[in-house]
């Protein structure tokens, strides 16, 4: 019993291979969840709000504290890991269920397989069930389902009687066949082949998909972005200096945050696939007039463009979950004034093909700069930050700016989205930091210090330095692109042989100090100093 178990448990996770291979590449024509997906997102959906947070905040914190890499790609991979162990351990544990209960199944292996792929076909279906919030997922997307989970169950129960009976154990359909260890040996072989074939397959159409967008023609913004065009902010005081005459610190950050390199934070373990040709945004609710555009019509409509800095109110003191860029799309103004809102219109509210949604005042929500948005760095917006269209909204954390909007809707209350119901702010205004990107050894006992500083249309007015708790230097700062972008500054500081802990401060153009207590993330952003120690030899 023992070995028979062992046997199907090892039979299904090698299995486990060619069907998650085969369920991403089906995923890319048919809609199809895979099962590591869907297990993810319904962990994701249905946990409780104060576990996933805490889950959140301690990946976020440890992942920057240990700086191996970018926090959102290590994030999506530890993510990835963790629904992919999940999703190979119900395999394993089908298998072995399969392996415990094999001697006493009636029937030929063929039946007996495709009853094991029925059950696996079923756990796929209801988890995903369970992670759509009861939403069925498209017919051909079940259908592929049910055929990668038959041929799943069928070639197990194969392999599983032919592992059997070389093992000598008694078995009811096992022909004695001096070549099965050849046959089984084969048989692994083939099916890692087909996972390495259909995981090579589904990266290349990836990368076709990816080039495909990448070259798709947008339209000509009705106004183009120029720096502090576009709203009014606080003037600017003398430490402010010309791009022409600011030389960043070395190793300070871009101030445009290249496509690739734009951070991702999301409740998805994949990003959803929207077909543009089927897909409509609904405008509903509270308005006169009702819509549906097409993706078409979106583009056609008067588009405007403005740099902009996004962060994420998951963010730490001095993290990388932040960014800035080029948005351009539709004045959300522009669509709901179409639709005439109704006086009695409190809030709009924002639902995504990923089952998201989020919400904002009405007053907001007719900002001129609340874009519906179709492309970021003059590109077509990816797949990953919200294809066919994502909103951005200024001065608020990235939670409440949603990807993959498939409705916005006029409603008469307040509404708490996602992750408000989850603990986090409703409002989610981005607090004033300020960043040390980099430190370097100027010559002549001087010390070359850097970084960002941020505080949404509030703008920077100020941004100050010192070396442990000597005295407070103000830092050069650069011309910002636009009233919405973080602000690049620059110092040099005296700075003999010897080891510091370097501190940053900044004030935003309303005069107000950066908050110096440290808080966490949750529920409405971290605060405080953010500190780095260097060495001058």
């Amino acid at each position: 019993m023992r070995r028979s178990i062992l046997t199907g448990a090892l039979a299904g996770l090698w299995l486990g291979l060619p069907y998650t291979a085969l369920s991403l590449l089906a995923e890319r024509f048919t809609g199809l969840r895979p099962l590591p997906t869907g297990i993810f997102d319904l962990l994701a959906r249905q946990l409780p709000g104060s576990l996933v947070t805490a889950g959140i905040e301690l990946m976020v914190r440890v992942l920057q504290g240990l700086q191996l890499g970018r926090t959102d790609v290590l994030a999506k991979r530890l993510e990835l890991g963790l629904a992919y162990l999940l999703a190979f351990g119900a395999l394993a544990l089908l298998g072995g269920v399969y392996g415990a209960l094999a001697g006493r199944l009636a029937g030929s292996t063929l039946r007996r397989g495709l009853a094991l792929g029925v059950a696996l076909w079923a756990l796929a279906w209801l988890v995903d069930l369970a992670a759509r919030w009861g939403a069925v997922g498209p017919l051909d997307g079940l259908l592929s389902s049910f055929l990668l989970s038959a041929g799943w169950g069928v070639a197990l129960a194969w392999v599983h009687e032919q592992a059997m009976a070389l093992a000598g154990l008694p078995h009811a359909e096992a022909p004695a066949d001096a070549s099965r260890r050849a046959f089984l040996a084969r048989a692994g072989g083939a099916a890692l082949a087909l996972a390495v074939a259909g995981l090579a397959l589904d990266r290349l159409l990836a990368g076709l998909g990816r080039a495909e967008g990448a070259t798709g023609a947008l339209p000509t913004p009705s106004a183009q972005p120029t720096p502090r065009s576009s709203a009014p902010r606080p003037a600017p005081t003398p430490g402010y200096v010309t791009a022409e005459a600011f030389e960043p610190a070395p190793g300070t950050r871009p101030e445009l945050t290249p496509l690739d390199q734009f951070y991702r934070i999301d409740i998805n373990l994949s990003p959803p696939r929207v077909d543009v040709a089927q897909w409509r945004l609904a405008v509903d609710g509270l308005v006169a007039q009702p819509l549906s555009l097409t993706y078409q019509e979106l583009l056609a409509m008067p588009s405007h463009e403005l740099y902009a800095t996004l962060e994420c109110i998951s963010n730490e003191v001095g993290g990388d979950l932040i960014s800035t860029t080029r948005f351009t799309g539709v004045r959300l103004a522009d669509v709901l004034n179409r639709t005439g809102l109704q006086p009695g219109a409190v809030e709009v509210r924002f639902t995504c093909a990923d089952g998201y949604t989020e919400s904002l005042p009405v007053d907001s929500a007719l900002d001129p700069n609340t874009l519906l948005c179709f492309a970021m760095d003059g590109q077509q917006l990816p797949e990953e930050h919200g294809f066919p269209i994502r909103l951005f909204t200024p001065n608020r954390y990235g939670m409440k700016n949603p990807k993959w909007i498939t409705r916005i809707e006029a409603i008469g209350e307040p509404y708490d989205g996602f992750w408000e119901q989850r603990g986090w702010s409703k409002e989610a205004w981005v607090k004033t930091t300020s960043v040390i990107d980099a430190a370097q050894e100027g010559g002549s006992a001087r010390l070359v210090v850097g970084g960002i500083a941020y505080a949404g249309a509030r703008g920077i007015a100020r941004v100050e330095v010192r070396l442990d708790d000597g005295e407070w230097v103000s830092a050069e700062l650069k011309e910002p692109f636009s009233p919405f972008t973080w602000v690049l500054w620059r110092v040099e500081l005296d700075a003999p042989p010897g080891e510091y802990r370097l501190t940053v401060r900044a004030v935003d153009g309303l005069g107000e100090l950066q908050a110096e207590e440290q808080t966490d993330p949750h529920p409405d952003g971290a605060s405080g100093y953010h500190r780095r120690r260097v060495e001058i030899s």
